[in-house]
């Protein structure tokens, strides 16, 4: 009887471990399913093949001429990841985004203007643009800028009334 016992309380221990395993291999399942990868890049995606967009023309506080061409966009949050041009000796008025945004500077020199602050970026900077922070970029007179651009979330732009 003491046998029988004991073999009740390791048979009983197994199927509670089985059916603690079972659920945390469910609930890891569920867990991926609901937070999903941001989709793919085609391998490797490379600045000098990027099929632009037309030109912009208008309107006000955004660059005339500036061009993108969007890499990215997270399904999860739809922030976006870009590529983005601007001519030289333009201007991208004051602006600020709902989201943190994150750029490095591909090829140029640009100022960035962050709050009150200027800073001079050339290739290979990176800045971080904090959420509702007002931000504006001048790009020099010698040659385009391009930047890669990644926001935490949707596109939005904010113009600052001057």
């Amino acid at each position: 009887m003491h046998n029988n016992r004991i073999w009740n309380r390791a048979t009983a221990l197994i199927v509670a471990l089985s059916g603690l395993l079972f659920a945390a291999a469910v609930w890891a399942q569920k867990t991926d399913d609901r937070a999903p990868a941001a989709s793919p890049l085609p391998a490797p995606f490379r600045l000098a093949d990027a099929k632009w967009s037309e030109p912009y023309s208008g309107p006000l506080g955004f660059p005339k001429g500036a061009q993108r061409v969007s890499l990215t966009i997270d399904p999860r949050t739809g922030g976006e990841t870009y590529y983005a041009r601007f001519p030289a000796g333009s201007r991208f008025a004051p602006h600020w985004h709902e989201h943190e945004e994150y750029a490095v500077v591909l090829k140029g020199k640009v100022i960035h203007v962050l709050g009150k602050e200027k800073h001079t970026l050339a290739v290979g900077d990176y800045v971080v643009v904090p959420a509702k922070v007002p931000h504006s970029w001048e790009v020099d007179a010698g040659g385009d800028a391009y930047l890669l651009i990644r926001r935490d979330g949707p596109a939005d732009f904010n113009f600052v009334e001057r």
